[in-house]
């Protein structure tokens, strides 16, 4: 088996779970779904947007016939680490619990001027859109509350128990530079 053979595997989800995902799209949007599957999201969220590019290495869980496009939805067989994204793209959709790359496909998707991640990776739970070009706070800065930061680490800043408040645990502060972030650079 390969490292990253979760990410090989298909894995649908729940309609709760496309239904919260397609919520976040809008009409004029342009949509690169990453690991698309058998393109149940991007059957669904096709006729919602201006275009939908879903990628998907594995061909044996794509509907036949296969790559190409039908409308506004075309299929690209490529792994998405390796696969340049192109520009105009305006959301990324990124539904998998499991991946282990959030940080690259972030990356990636800043690089090629896109703004909104729509994802239940940061978490494992439910679908969030991150914001990829927000402003965020240094990781140091932030205390007894939750966090998340943009290389995909979430967690609960250690600080003191008299700074906890219903406001701190109902916010989450997007950061940079969490104790991930300082692991994999040393």
């Amino acid at each position: 088996m390969l490292e990253n053979d979760w990410e090989a595997r298909w894995a649908p989800y729940d309609m709760d779970t496309y239904a919260a995902a397609l919520s976040f799209l809008r009409p004029d949007d342009v949509v690169l779904d990453i690991g698309a599957g058998d393109l149940r999201f991007a059957r669904q969220a096709a006729p919602r947007v201006r275009r939908v590019i879903a990628v998907e290495k594995n061909r044996t869980v794509l509907p036949q016939p296969s790559p190409g496009g039908k409308g506004n939805l075309h299929v690209i067989i490529a792994d998405a680490l390796t696969w340049p994204f192109p520009r105009g793209v305006t959301v990324g959709v990124l539904l998998m619990r499991h991946c282990r790359h959030y940080r690259e496909y972030a990356a990636k998707l800043r690089a090629a001027g896109c703004r909104r991640l729509i994802t239940n990776t940061r978490w494992g739970m439910s679908v969030e859109e991150v914001r990829l070009d927000a402003a965020r706070a240094a990781y140091r800065d932030v205390h007894s509350r939750w966090y998340a930061c943009a290389c995909g680490r979430t967690g609960f800043a250690p600080g003191p128990v008299e700074a906890i408040t219903r406001e701190s645990l109902d916010e989450t502060v997007e950061v940079v530079g969490c104790p991930a972030c300082l692991e994999s650079s040393a």
